[in-house]
């Protein structure tokens, strides 16, 4: 028995399970099955029994503790250092570790507890692996099941070249080196090589981009997108190939996984939707529903790998998809599973399944690579092409849809990424009996290898603090004539209900003009609650209760009731903490494709104006942070006292839109003008400053001014403006310094109902100097500080503008423009 022991190879002693003359695993366990030992009294009462580590409880008990210590230290001291890596990555290093240590002598203790010489059922392998599946089915319930039919045109032709070349290239290789002789692999093998290497799997891409923190941003999203069109496509190659290569039998298989999915779309669907309208509003689902769906997501596992033979997890994740994604469903599903499974369950199929890994043995063949002969040459150069292949075709295909050259490279990195679900096909693969161990064992150091320095490179090229920033321009003056106006308005205190309110009133949607208003509550969390985001289209308070929200629902349907036919509501509230609330707003406005964001003002005065009713810094910083990070243009709103007066008949709003030509000022003008055109009765006064002139009289001077000034503001809106429109007025001002600027706006303080302005008007002019060291407020700009301030004599409104700061593409570099 010593001698065979000796014979053993590292793979006998590893993948024991692996049988060359039998698929099936054989397991020998003793009757009754003892769990765990008897503690101390097994050791006072001298009997023979087995070690304690030898019972299985124990036994996972220990493999649990080693490997979640040993990748949360790992965790812990690379972000000490600055370095992100995937969680998962870490896992993956752990059982590398543990794997090594173990191998150093056969008959060492370590050795008996992680690998144990004997055919006990493997407990921990299992748990593991049903890790993994739960794993999968919660990042399906994450997944917009509807985000494949949402997918934008440049998404879906990056998802497509990066699956398609590559996997063409691949063949033609294969096709060659196998007409040349002298390969080792199998045709299975170089199939599954080409096969992962080409794809980007959906998996593997959300766990890179949610670990880094990038997830929810503009790139983030095209890289999602295009991931996901790699995965269907995964699917349609997957099917093509049986059918191909198994004829009938993988016919049937088709067939199985499309009679699957009908289920999903038409029964289970529309019944996880009927369960969200069974849940109360600010109510948790049952647990009756979850543990059901949690049942469900492991019947389709069993169903996928008994039933049509196929990749059992895939059967998890496509029921995911089913699930609606964020609050109140798939939001508790992911809260009451996902912590535990990724703290103590996943670790183990991460670090048991690279513990596989013949380290040793791939350094010694380290040196074939460099003499370009052997196994370990012919897979890594494999992979290097296909890899090269899609990383180029990849980057070209981007920067030809207009990303700049940076974030190409880095789509094309995000792309290349290889994590948990290469792994899990790999080690399904061996258990098949598709590859051999000894080549699990280079694609899975591979994977390590990708997993780790990928997200270095992405580091390098790719600036996540812009990750709400846009590749394409979302703003008011792009919008076509008849175009919709899609806006996000906030909604902070009961006050501003009232105001927003009256602000969109002004807007006056109609058939030339119609309006798409996306309303967003903010409540503050407080106490030990969980966030909750929840849309108001889905859920409904519970008969006899109150929603938080019922006053903002109540008041804006009532004004969506005066434009029924031109206008569309979709109300939403978002509970969280004040210092997150931005990233709701901006990933609102990002995810619905919006244009404008309305914020309301920090502070609110008394009628009168004598004193300050509330002034809430933390309304303040919230603004801020949207200001600097907003996919999308952005308005705050000082409201004073309604804009229109609607219970007057002849009633008639004035505007003065105050324009110096500024980028924010163009964006104000754009505002200004949809207001005008929805609404008959609105008098527009169009003001700029300018300096003063010398050389001729300034009332002369002025007057030519304000013909250039209609010139410009014509070029710039189109013909909407007519030559001579009486509602209409221009004017000149010539201004030595801020405190002439100052002076005419407080002689026309009480000369309109709302002053329009860019936030950066007239920086760097004379119309500001003097005053633009004095600003309190730097979200609103010197001349919206001024118009906005306690002493300013107007009970006029306010609206200050931002245009959308996006991410522009040049041939050089990334430039953010405007």
């Amino acid at each position: 028995m010593d001698t065979e022991q000796m014979d053993m190879s590292y793979w006998d002693m590893t993948w024991r399970e692996y049988n060359e003359d039998n698929k099936t695993s054989r397991f020998c366990e003793s009757h009754p099955y003892i769990v765990n030992s008897h503690g101390i009294w097994e050791v006072l009462s001298y009997k023979r029994g087995m070690k304690f580590w030898e019972y299985p409880l124990p036994n996972l008990e220990i493999l649990i503790f080693s490997t979640f210590f040993i990748w949360r230290l790992l965790d812990i001291s690379f972000n000490r250092i600055g370095l992100r890596v995937p969680r998962f990555t870490y896992m993956m290093i752990a059982g590398i570790i543990l794997g090594q240590t173990c191998h150093v002598s056969n008959k060492s203790w370590l050795h008996n507890i992680f690998f144990p010489d004997d055919n006990r059922p493997k407990v921990a392998e299992t748990l593991g692996a049903f890790g993994f599946v739960l794993y999968w089915f919660l990042k399906g319930v994450t997944m917009d099941a509807e985000l494949p039919f949402k997918t934008e045109k440049r998404s879906s032709v990056i998802g497509f070249i990066t699956v398609f070349i590559p996997l063409i290239c691949g063949s033609l290789t294969f096709r060659w080196r196998e007409r040349r002789g002298n390969i080792s692999l199998l045709r299975t093998e170089y199939r599954l090589i080409i096969f992962l290497q080409s794809i980007s799997a959906f998996t593997s891409i959300d766990t890179l981009l949610k670990d880094l923190q990038i997830k929810h941003s503009e790139f983030g999203r095209i890289a999602l997108s295009g991931a996901m069109v790699t995965d269907m496509l995964a699917f349609v190659v997957t099917f093509f190939n049986a059918i191909y290569w198994e004829g009938l039998y993988g016919f049937m298989q088709t067939l199985g996984f499309c009679f699957f999915v009908v289920v999903m779309i038409f029964a289970v669907r529309p019944a996880m939707y009927w369960v969200i309208k069974q849940t109360p509003e600010g109510r948790p689902v049952k647990d009756f529903y979850l543990y059901s769906i949690f049942g469900l997501a492991f019947a389709s596992f069993k169903f996928f790998d008994k039933a049509i033979h196929l990749f059992g997890p895939a059967g998890s994740f496509v029921f995911g998809l089913t699930v609606p994604n964020g609050y109140p469903l798939g939001a508790t599903l992911v809260q009451k599973f996902e912590s535990f499974n990724l703290g103590a369950i996943l670790p183990l199929f991460g670090s048991l399944t690279m513990m596989q890994v013949d380290l040793l043995g791939l350094v010694k063949e380290s040196g074939d690579f460099i003499r370009m002969e052997g196994q370990f040459y012919e897979v890594i150069s494999f992979i290097l092409l296909v890899n090269t292949v899609k990383f180029v075709v990849t980057t070209i295909a981007a920067y030809a849809f207009k990303m700049p050259l940076r974030d190409s490279f880095a789509l094309a990195l995000v792309l290349s990424n290889k994590g948990i679900f290469e792994l899990a096909y790999y080690t399904y693969a061996v258990e098949i009996k598709l590859i051999r161990p000894e080549v699990f064992t280079i694609l899975a150091a591979y994977s390590l290898l990708n997993s780790i320095f990928i997200p270095m490179l992405l580091e390098l090229v790719h600036d996540p603090t812009k990750r709400f920033k846009c590749y394409r321009k979302r703003n008011l003056g792009i919008l076509k004539e008849g175009a919709a106006l899609q806006c996000l308005t906030c909604v902070y205190k009961p006050d501003h209900i009232t105001s927003m309110i009256d602000l969109l009133e002004t807007f006056s949607p109609s058939q030339d003009s119609p309006m798409a208003c996306n309303i967003l509550h903010l409540v503050e969390l407080v106490g030990q609650a969980n966030p909750m985001f929840i849309s108001h289209q889905l859920q409904q308070p519970e008969p006899g209760s109150t929603s938080l929200s019922d006053n903002v629902i109540i008041s804006f349907r009532r004004f969506q009731r005066q434009f029924f036919e031109y206008t569309s509501l979709d109300i939403f509230t978002s509970v969280s903490l004040s210092q997150h609330m931005h990233e709701d707003i901006c990933w609102l406005a990002l995810s619905r494709s919006l244009s404008l964001i309305v914020l309301p003002f920090h502070r609110t005065w008394s009628v009168d104006r004598s004193t300050i009713i509330s002034n809430d810094d933390k309304l303040r910083m919230l603004n801020l942070n949207v200001l600097r990070r907003a996919p999308c243009s952005v308005a705050i709103f000082i409201y004073r006292k309604p804009i229109v007066e609607s219970h007057m008949i002849n009633s008639h709003s004035k505007i003065c839109l105050i324009f110096n030509g500024g980028k924010d000022d163009t964006e104000a003008l754009a505002i200004t003008n949809r207001m005008r055109l929805t609404d008959k009765r609105t008098r527009l006064t169009i003001i700029r400053f300018i300096p003063k002139s010398s050389e001729m009289d300034n009332h002369e001077w002025e007057q030519q001014q304000s013909i250039n000034l209609k010139e410009s503001v014509t070029n710039l809106i189109g013909s909407n403006i007519k030559q001579n429109d009486e509602k209409v007025t221009y004017i000149d001002k010539a201004v030595s310094d801020g405190s002439e600027t100052s002076r005419i706006l407080r002689a026309m303080a009480n000369d309109y109902d709302l002053f329009i302005v860019g936030r950066d008007s007239g920086i760097g002019t004379e119309a500001t100097s003097g005053i633009s060291e004095w600003t309190e407020f730097d979200e609103l700009g010197p001349i919206g500080d001024l118009l906005a301030s306690h002493e300013y004599p107007s009970s006029a409104s306010v609206l200050v503008v931002q245009k959308q700061v996006y991410i522009h593409h040049t041939k050089s570099q990334k430039r953010i423009s405007f």
